[in-house]
């Protein structure tokens, strides 16, 4: 690249983290209405998973299934389309914080959150047009795929250890309360309380969905459909119901948890 062309580029890149910098705080009062997002999608899915428990769930215990619930409600369109702003919202925040953020790991939290929030708006949009579908299904076809692929078998295993590591260093971080830096002032020990279950159970889902994942690359994709797929293997274990009950109260416990939280947020 010319040294004239990496000036410009160097130019543009300090312009944007000064404009970043400057409506940090606006952006970030913003993006707070899209942790509260979250925090209702979370609320859907635990009740799923206890419908899942209960053998009564009629849609998909994951993030489509939740918006599923919302588009068959009386204005239930017009929800998604507010949704869908607040994850737009939080999306913008997180592209600040990648922009503004020193530390690598925040940096990477911020992208890996900004993903998990242009998904979730745009499956709102989706859903509200009338044109969503089920992300589990999806899910168990991109796996397919992959697996049909070169060397693809590898490559889903290395994911399903990936989302395995990520569900443990998440049950972790709840045991040990390590989510308090991302809130304004101190939290009372319900509320303490209420963020170590949501985390644990978040874990905890997410290090099956893991294992599933990587052992779907034996040719079972159906082992591969996302939370919803980790909530029926919880419940296929012995006291599997009573575990996932649980789970899915710690779920629950995680969406109030953002709710609650959001308006203090310092960091998504």
């Amino acid at each position: 690249m010319p040294d004239s062309a990496r000036s410009q580029v160097r130019e543009h890149a300090r312009r944007g983290e000064a404009f970043a910098q400057r409506h940090e705080h606006g952006l970030r009062l913003v993006g707070r209405a899209g942790v509260a997002a979250e925090g209702v999608v979370y609320l859907l899915v635990g009740w799923l998973a206890a419908q899942v428990a209960l053998g009564g769930a009629s849609t998909s215990a994951d993030s489509s299934g939740a918006m599923a619930q919302i588009a068959a409600q009386p204005f239930g369109s017009v929800l998604l389309v507010v949704l869908a702003v607040g994850f737009a919202a939080l999306l913008l925040w997180q592209v600040v914080e990648v922009v503004t953020e020193d530390e690598t790991s925040h940096r990477l939290r911020a992208v890996v959150k900004g993903v998990a929030a242009a998904a979730l708006g745009f499956s709102c949009v989706r859903f509200a047009t009338g044109s969503g579908s089920s992300s589990a299904s999806q899910q168990q076809t991109l796996t397919q795929r992959v697996l049909e692929a070169p060397g693809g078998a590898v490559l889903v295993v290395l994911v399903g250890v990936a989302v395995v590591v990520v569900g443990v260093v998440t049950a972790v971080k709840g045991l040990k309360g390590d989510f308090e830096d991302k809130i304004e002032g101190s939290l009372s020990p319900a509320l303490r309380r209420l963020g170590k279950a949501g985390k644990l159970a978040r874990g905890i889902a997410f290090a099956v969905l893991g294992v599933l994942v990587a052992l779907s690359a034996t040719g079972d994709t159906g082992k591969s459909r996302g939370l919803d797929a980790a909530f029926h293997e919880i419940a296929a274990q012995p006291y599997g119901v009573v575990l996932l009950l649980v789970v899915a109260a710690g779920v629950i416990a995680f969406g109030l948890f953002q709710l609650v939280t959001a308006h203090r947020r310092v960091r998504a």
